[in-house]
């Protein structure tokens, strides 16, 4: 395996700040000393995902999740420990020097945005060049600038077979990578050839700016589909992906609003003409997950697609799922026959300013845009019914029941009716769920400690990660192996123990590196969380050892009382057992 310095580790954690990193991934609020956001680990409607500036640790009170920085990429990104670390290496700009063994395994996410990277480089420097010509006047004629071009990294793919494929051999990747990167096709006989083009790339990037992804749109009289967009692939998911976050979270973090748009030229064209919070989907249905994203960053979208029939069914869609990831959505509507980047030919920045201002709010908009069409009974009824089943699909029961209200009164309908739609609906398509499914694991997740000892052993573990010297020296000579035997948790404590043979007081950054077990750590995270809200003091601590051996003797003599039941009925000697009893109880009335 490749080996990480300890230090070099310790550097890394220390230059990424983990109030910074989360807030990537989920929007967090201040309150009191930490920040408060949703759980990205499960489904809850009230914040319980805590994070410490403090104590650079994450926390959710609600499924138990927990760790520090590099914890937190590993769970979110799926990644192993040293992939993590050389994430957050690369974030912080740290240069990393590692030693390898023969036998270590290939870093495949590396290998995946490196083969990207140098893809996204072919490209942004064909477009430049006499090949990419063509498509950089194309580009150009439509109002892109050119720095604007650079900015997002649009380039071009040469109109030949190989160009890709000969520079992705040159880097030594198997076959494996080669044919899940989603950037080049294989033939019948094992060779490679581009699966891009003669198209204009655009880049789609994770929120940290690395390359993941491709959509290649065809100009000019070329038969074939107008945009390619690469498949999925082990670095790139459609519906958990945002064209061009990484650039505009910044700027929708400032104002709390996004605008969402459906294409990349939709994009670029709105941020060049001054509209930088903005995003896209990636060639999908616009999904809760990119939904939730969004929700990090902002509490209000305007929703600005394309003013055809097309357009106004994919707003649809799309601002339910804003709706319920909590989101005030409002929708823009575009003069007939525009989208956001056709406009911006005949327009300036100030009327699409005017514009958002006169965004109507979801349901009124998508009334208005179909009154033409439901001029009839039959029509009404008919378009009711269909909404009402967009509207089944909604987990909250509050928003969901909100909405068909409004919708009862737009159309002049009663509410009651609408109801009753609905809630056949809801019969219909999930019969018998009473809870989510989120909801169901949660519950199931809750951790128990009823007893004294279990009260007892949380106490003193958490005792071990305080930074009270006299406290640590009393528990490391008081506590002993036959206090600890018989625990839930032996093996928390001798890590702690053995951590504290090394150092005094214990680094509980570098602890939660050392432990593998998700279960654990997740225990460890909420002691650390709690380690200083917690009073301290040799008198608890001298209550909690008593309790433990209180319980040992009490399972001692539990022992010795069966066994001396079992001598009695074979007519044994009892005399040792009823030494060993009476010892027991004297040992125990002295605690």
């Amino acid at each position: 395996m490749a080996l990480i310095p300890e230090q070099t580790i310790e550097q890394i954690r220390e230059s990424n700040d983990i109030v910074d990193v989360v807030s990537e991934y989920v929007q967090l609020k201040r309150s009191g000393r930490n920040y408060f956001g949703r759980c990205p680990f499960h489904d809850e409607k009230t914040p319980s995902f805590s994070v410490s500036p403090d104590k650079q640790i994450y926390h959710c009170f609600g499924c138990g999740a927990g760790g520090n920085v590099i914890n937190f990429v590993m769970e979110h990104e799926r990644l192993d420990f040293l992939s993590a670390v050389k994430l957050l290496a690369e974030r912080a700009n740290i240069k990393i020097e590692t030693s390898t063994r023969s036998d270590a395994p290939r870093d495949d996410q590396a290998h995946y945005y490196n083969l990207h990277e140098l893809a996204a480089r072919i490209y942004e420097r064909t477009i430049f060049d006499d090949q990419g010509k063509e498509a950089h006047t194309y580009m150009v004629d439509r109002g892109f600038k050119p720095e604007v071009l650079k900015k997002f990294r649009v380039g071009f793919a040469p109109d030949q077979w190989e160009t890709l494929t000969l520079e992705a051999m040159k880097l030594g990747l198997s076959k494996q990578i080669l044919e899940r990167s989603g950037l080049l096709m294989s033939r019948n006989d094992g060779s490679f050839y581009d699966r891009f083009r003669g198209r204009i790339m655009f880049p789609i990037a994770n929120n940290l700016g690395k390359v993941q992804a491709f959509g290649g749109r065809v100009f000019g009289d070329v038969e074939g589909a107008k945009y390619m967009n690469s498949p999925e692939t082990p670095i790139y998911h459609k519906g958990r992906t945002l064209y061009g976050l990484h650039i505009s979270k910044d700027p929708m973090r400032k104002t709390r609003s996004a605008v969402l748009v459906e294409g990349y030229l939709d994009l670029i064209r709105l941020h060049q003409e001054g509209f930088e919070n903005v995003v896209a989907g990636t060639g999908t249905a616009f999904t809760r997950q990119q939904a939730a994203i969004v929700k990090r960053f902002a509490d209000k979208v305007f929703i600005c697609y394309d003013s055809d029939d097309a357009g106004r069914k994919a707003a649809q869609r799309s601002g339910l799922a804003l709706l319920e990831a909590g989101l005030e959505t409002r929708i823009i509507a575009l003069p007939a026959d525009e989208d956001p980047d056709s406009y911006f030919d005949e327009h300036e920045p100030a009327a699409f300013e005017t514009l958002q201002e006169e965004a109507r709010d979801y349901i009124p908009f998508i009334i208005d845009s179909q009154r033409e069409q439901l001029g009839s009974t039959t029509a009404k009824a008919n378009f009711i019914r269909s909404f009402v089943t967009d509207l089944a699909q909604i987990e909250n029961n509050l928003l969901r029941e909100m909405l068909a209200g409004q919708l009862a009164e737009e159309l002049g309908v009663s509410e009651t009716n609408v109801m009753q739609v609905l809630h056949e609906q809801l019969r219909r398509s999930r019969p018998g769920v009473r809870r989510t499914r989120g909801e169901e694991k949660l519950a199931a997740k809750k951790p128990q400690v009823s007893s004294a000892i279990d009260r007892a052993e949380i106490e003193l573990l958490r005792m071990h990660l305080s930074q009270d010297t006299d406290l640590l020296e009393w528990l490391t000579s008081t506590l002993d192996a036959d206090d600890i035997g018989h625990l839930r948790h032996p093996e928390l404590f001798q890590l702690l123990r053995g951590r504290l043979r090394k150092e005094f007081p214990i680094n509980r950054n570098r602890l939660l590196d050392d432990v593998e077990s998700a279960d654990l750590r997740r225990l460890l995270t909420r002691l650390i969380a709690e380690v200083d809200d917690v009073p301290e003091s040799l008198k608890l601590a001298g209550e909690c050892v008593r309790t433990i051996r209180h319980e040992n003797i009490k399972r001692e003599l539990d022992a010795l009382r069966e066994s001396l039941r079992n001598t009695e009925r074979e007519g044994g000697d009892i005399s040792d057992l009823m030494k060993q009893i009476s010892d027991l109880k004297l040992k125990q009335s002295s605690l």
